[in-house]
């Protein structure tokens, strides 16, 4: 099948089994984590505690971290911070079997597993540039790659809610811990070899100023970072909101919740299996104007309709678009900046998607107190189709600066 192309690379399928372990295990993780601080606190503002904590850990860290992705074997790099994710895991569930786990410890535990996933964040994105051999196969990494996270998002929170019950949270985050060791016995089977261009040797204040001023300074890439940052604000956070459509839209229960869930990550799942089937990167610039049409359409719908089928075909569509607008900025990123600073790069999108995903969050949780769920997200969908139309606009100067830089990196 055309969407398991990239398999062929034997590198990339022990990349891709160590990443299907990690994100079905992070999924758990993340119920049996909320589930647990509730738990022992009894506190709704605890367990958003825990999760900003853990968040702007990663936020904070992944802006440097783009640095170390250029500068170290990325491999080691990756080994190194798997491996730490492991033991914290360990120690979780451990602590939490002997009954010894405190909220302060699942704190501090949270705020270290925040601090190395921002640092592995950036070398992870790019290490997949350096596993496909056929550049051709990119597109369809990135797409696999999408669709392992979404199918985890939705098996991962199904297989905790039936777990916690039967064997409880200390031997859910035990499973969780196995995954992670079996993340690092699959990685290490990678035999990597560094790309043969060697980057300047810079000390890590010229190296991340170096980084910025590419990063910001080449239009094509500051647009494409910039577009998805905006989007991401505008539009993104429309999860965090659902359960308000499902209770008061819907006068509906945990049931309804899951179905508007489960739509999205359906869509999501559509739009990373028709990403993958692509050969190769052109027209992926004109994909992502799509899916943008796609996505504040979707979100229209949604905000208006009171019809439970239509809203659930709605948030398909809302998956479906979003996808396709962040595997293919992805893709184009990837494939414009050149391999001594993509790292660099990479942390810079990831830095601009993770701030306006919680600015964005903060915004429409405030919004929706204000003016309520559906007029918040009426706005949040024309300001989608908005920047659909800027984008449109942009499209023909935007393609001309891309494959001119395609080009030139091909030549080198």
């Amino acid at each position: 099948m055309l969407i398991f192309k990239s398999l062929s690379s034997t590198n990339y399928r022990y990349f891709f089994t160590g990443q299907a372990f990690s994100n079905l295990g992070n999924m758990m993780k993340q119920v049996v984590v909320g589930w647990l601080v509730y738990s022992l606190t009894g506190s709704a503002l605890l367990l958003g505690i825990v999760s900003f904590s853990r968040e702007i850990s990663a936020f904070l860290v992944s802006i440097f971290a783009g640095v170390f992705a250029d500068k170290y074997n990325k491999h080691k790099l990756l080994m190194v911070c798997q491996s730490t994710i492991a033991l914290n895991a360990t120690v979780l569930a451990m602590l939490t079997i002997s009954g010894n786990i405190t909220f302060n410890m699942l704190l501090s535990l949270e705020i270290i597993f925040g601090l190395v996933s921002g640092l592995e964040m950036p070398s992870r994105h790019a290490f997949v540039n350096d596993l496909v051999e056929d550049k051709a196969y990119l597109t369809n990494a990135i797409a696999l790659n999408s669709s392992l996270f979404n199918t985890a998002r939705i098996v991962g929170p199904a297989i905790a809610g039936i777990l916690i019950p039967i064997i409880g949270e200390g031997y859910c985050l035990l499973l969780y811990a196995i995954a992670s060791f079996s993340v690092v016995v699959f990685f290490a089977f990678i035999k990597y070899r560094p790309p043969s261009k060697v980057a300047p040797k810079q000390n890590f204040k010229n190296a991340f100023a170096d980084g910025a001023r590419f990063a910001f300074k080449t239009k094509h890439l500051r647009f494409l970072m910039l577009f998805v940052a905006a989007i991401t604000l505008i539009g993104m956070s429309y999860m965090v909101i659902l359960p308000v459509f499902a209770a008061e839209v819907f006068n509906g229960d945990a049931v309804i919740f899951g179905y508007m869930t489960s739509a999205v990550g359906l869509g999501s799942l559509v739009g990373a299996f028709f990403v993958g089937t692509k050969n190769n990167i052109l027209g992926l610039d004109k994909l992502i104007l799509v899916g943008t049409i796609v996505f504040g359409i979707g979100l229209a719908v949604f905000s208006f309709s009171s019809i439970l089928w239509l809203s659930l075909l709605a948030l398909l569509a809302t998956g479906l678009g979003r996808v396709i607008i962040f595997t293919g900025s992805n893709t184009l990123i990837q494939s414009i900046s050149p391999e001594e600073k993509r790292g660099r790069v990479l942390s810079f999108y990831i830095m601009l998607f993770m701030g306006s995903l919680s600015v964005g969050s903060f915004m429409i949780g405030i919004l929706t107190d204000w003016i309520g769920a559906p007029t918040t997200l009426a706005f949040g969908s024309l300001g989608v189709l908005f920047l659909a139309a800027f984008y449109a606009k942009s499209l023909p100067l935007l393609r001309r600066r891309t494959y001119r830089a395609i080009k030139k990196l091909e030549l080198h």
